[in-house]
């Protein structure tokens, strides 16, 4: 695994929200329990676990994380669906979509939250049948299970998708480095628009990077997890809102590390 990409999981690892607020409560009450009644410390204890205990609050039981996703899945709505805008000179998924372990375990390709990736992408190779597709991504956790690679080749036989259409990248680890290995796929001649389909909250990150290695791409965004239209205030279901929460904070980190570092043609791209 390349460093940079053990040392952003490992940074990411520490200030995932919900894993910096499960530690903050844990050291707050290991402050609370040891230190003095009268301290300082005591104080600061029961202030971080206020302050955590509030903002776990907020973001699992509010559309908090709905609002944060609005914008970012929202910057290419008008592209949903769309292929009008052509000609084109084919089809770019992302990985991500795949569980590997469990898909080793049953033999069967089982995907995740965003299986849409794939799923629209089969959808549109049976809409548009001359187009070659490019599936980028091939992480594999451990060395005897299969990669998101291996899986994405079990779902498209699946899906009945003829092999000799699909490039297969699985030197890409990140979204950066699935532009580039991208990049290496395409021939001079393959000039026009690339669709390019991820899940619409990672669409405006993956733009910028593509357009940085300078393909020229028109988002098919997927995998929305949000209707776009307001939903109330409160939402009881802790664990979705917790967790997209997570997916959302990173997101915004993502594309302020991407611009800062240069992988990112702007820093929150949006519709030329």
């Amino acid at each position: 695994m390349a460093w940079d990409n053990i040392l952003s999981r490992g940074i990411w690892v520490l200030i995932q929200p919900s894993n910096f607020l499960f530690m903050m409560l844990i050291i707050g009450y290991l402050f609370s329990k040891y230190a003095h009644k009268n301290s300082k410390y005591n104080k600061f204890a029961k202030k971080i676990i206020s302050l955590s205990l509030i903002i776990l609050c907020f973001a699992g039981f509010t559309n908090l994380s709905a609002w944060l996703l609005w914008p970012i899945e929202g910057r290419f709505e008008q592209y949903t669906n769309e292929t009008d805008n052509g000609p084109y000179s084919g089809i770019i998924v992302l990985s991500g979509s795949e569980k590997s372990a469990i898909s080793t375990s049953v033999n069967q390709a089982t995907l995740n939250h965003g299986g849409e990736r794939l799923i629209e992408t089969a959808a549109l190779a049976r809409k548009l049948p001359i187009l070659p597709i490019i599936y980028t991504g091939g992480g594999r956790a451990e060395p005897d299970e299969l990669s998101e690679n291996d899986v994405a080749k079990m779902f498209f036989r699946q899906a009945a998708i003829d092999f000799s259409r699909i490039k297969f990248d699985d030197k890409a680890y990140n979204t950066h480095t699935n532009a580039t290995m991208t990049k290496k796929l395409i021939r001079p001649d393959e000039n026009n628009k690339w669709l390019l389909i991820t899940s619409a909250f990672h669409m405006p990150r993956s733009v910028g990077a593509f357009r940085e290695a300078a393909i020229n791409i028109q988002p098919y965004p997927v995998d929305y997890k949000t209707t776009l239209k307001y939903a109330g205030i409160f939402s009881i279901d802790f664990s979705k809102n917790l967790r997209n929460f997570d997916l959302v904070i990173h997101e915004y980190i993502g594309l302020l590390a991407y611009y800062i570092t240069g992988r990112s043609s702007a820093l929150f791209p949006g519709v030329e």
